[in-house]
């Protein structure tokens, strides 16, 4: 544990060594990192609740066979967005930052330009595409189906001038841009459900907007210093465009499947599970942002260290963030699981309490999504060899978890649909974690049989205290009882961790 302990304290001074010395406007104090980190990470927060307003209100203003419908327009969006866009996506934030690691400003004005024109023509093609699938499996009208279309173009192109602003260390910009588009996607909700309208997409769609808008505009200056818009260089080019292949497919393959989850239930399961099974979704979404926030700041980080090959300081950082997650989620995602019936009625209604089992799959499938983010980014960060084994698995993943919707979905409804998915995360998070833990010899074992130890036990504490059908109250003392436990089982990797924190200077060496 000793050995742990200093390469947790290690990995913080590596990682922000690198970040600082990669490239001169990634030089700032603590403070103002701080400061930025504090208002991405508010920002995404933001994203989450109007995400979740979005649906409250939609839900409890039509039926939940309605509101399946919605959510299932919305996933096909989600579906047909992720794929290109994010591998574009990953490709701007990787390369970009590479770029200025190396003090090249002409060439990360170039790969931006270029990645952005890609980035436009998808957003355009992906949107008609989205359209056609919305009104051939829904039966939509012209203007429904232009809804679905747009909203898919729109996330898009927010996903990569997202990236973009990341690439170039506007985090600040960001935290702005995001809280501004969120707030007036909750307004937009509000004018949608109080008018009576049927436009449920538009407040999302104008959300993503001003992201996009204010994102090119507030590069603008940046571009015109590298340069402008000029030719990448062949080979860095072909690079870049395998890439982009393999992170869309990987983000395609893993994140894909959970929007996916609403569009495969209504092929195996009725429209209330179908209902029961959007709102999980639309619930277990907001708790991946502490781990993007992670993985936003991890990736351009790991990929200066490998630039300036620090090598060593990639793997440390991929050893005490996946530390941190499990540690720091498990007593969160613990105490969730009870009160997954009363945060169901909470959001939706009384007749979504049925939906818990759905609700807690998924839940569980979310930790170990999250868990897998630091080695997921290691190797992302690094060669082309080691950046197809994270897209490898997702793949694997996802094969799995679609060869199992059928007959669980058939057997178990709406849960079985939630449990192909958990068995997919599973594998998509394991082949990462196996490799990354050999090819920087981390031990993972005990703490993986910890996780599995502290949410398989609150699982069945909650299972059990559903029997007793014992009210909101009975909900509440499962889930202090289940906290209790999983802070108990992760007892000793707190400590570490924390001690390892205190270890660590304050200061960030820029």
């Amino acid at each position: 544990m000793s050995d742990q302990r200093v390469a947790a304290g290690r990995a913080s001074r590596g990682v922000g060594a690198a970040r600082s010395g990669a490239a001169p406007t990634a030089a700032l104090g603590a403070g103002v990192m701080l400061r930025a980190g504090a208002l991405s990470m508010g920002a995404l927060v933001v994203l989450g609740v109007s995400r979740l307003v979005h649906g409250s209100l939609i839900s409890h203003s039509v039926s939940a066979a309605t509101y399946g419908l919605v959510g299932s327009l919305i996933g096909i969006t989600y579906v047909v967005a992720l794929f290109v866009p994010a591998g574009l996506a990953s490709a701007m934030t990787k390369y970009v930052a590479q770029s200025r690691g190396r003090g090249d400003g002409a060439e990360a004005s170039a790969v931006y330009t270029s990645i952005r024109r890609l980035s436009d023509v998808a957003a355009i093609v992906l949107g008609a595409i989205a359209a056609v699938v919305a009104w051939w499996m829904f039966a939509l009208t012209v203007v429904g189906s232009v809804h679905v279309g747009l909203l898919a173009a729109m996330f898009s192109a927010y996903s990569v001038d997202k990236a973009a602003l990341y690439g170039f260390d506007r985090l600040a910009r960001y935290g702005w841009l995001e809280l501004a588009g969120s707030g007036l996607a909750i307004v937009a909700t509000v004018v949608v459900v109080l008018s009576g309208s049927t436009q449920y997409l538009a407040p999302l769609t104008v959300g993503y907007a001003v992201v996009v808008v204010g994102s090119r505009f507030g590069l603008r200056s940046a571009v015109l210093r590298g340069g402008g818009a000029r030719p990448v260089a062949p080979d860095r080019r072909r690079e870049i465009l395998v890439f982009i292949g393999l992170a869309a497919l990987g983000a395609g393959s893993a994140a894909g499947l959970l929007q996916g989850v609403p569009l495969l239930a209504a092929t195996f399961a009725d429209a209330r599970s179908v209902g029961f099974l959007v709102a999980a979704v639309t619930l277990v979404s907001p708790l991946y942002l502490l781990p993007r926030v992670l993985g936003m700041a991890l990736f351009p980080a790991m990929s200066h260290a490998r630039g300036g090959g620090a090598e060593d300081a990639v793997g440390r950082s991929a050893d005490v963030s996946m530390r941190a997650t499990m540690v720091l989620l498990a007593p969160v995602f613990a105490a969730a699981l009870p009160l997954a019936g009363p945060i169901l009625a909470a959001y939706g209604g009384r007749g979504y309490e049925a939906g818990a089992p759905e609700l807690r799959l998924l839940l569980v499938a979310t930790y170990a999504a999250v868990a897998a983010i630091g080695p997921i980014n290691a190797l992302a960060s690094g060669t082309m060899r080691e950046a197809r084994i994270p897209v490898i698995a997702s793949v694997v993943g996802c094969a799995v978890g679609l060869s199992l919707v059928a007959p669980l979905g058939w057997w178990f409804g709406g849960a079985g649909v939630a449990g192909a998915y958990l068995v997919a995360t599973i594998v998509t998070s394991a082949g990462p974690m196996v490799a990354a833990a050999r090819r920087w010899t981390l031990q993972w074992h005990g703490m993986v049989v910890r996780g599995v130890l502290a949410l398989g036990g609150a699982f069945a504490l909650a299972t059990v205290f559903d029997r007793f059908d014992a009210g909101p109250l009975g909900a509440a003392v499962a889930a202090l009882l289940c906290c209790l436990l999983a802070t108990a089982v992760f007892a000793k990797d707190g400590k570490a961790l924390l001690t390892a924190a205190r270890r660590t200077p304050g200061g960030d060496p820029g």
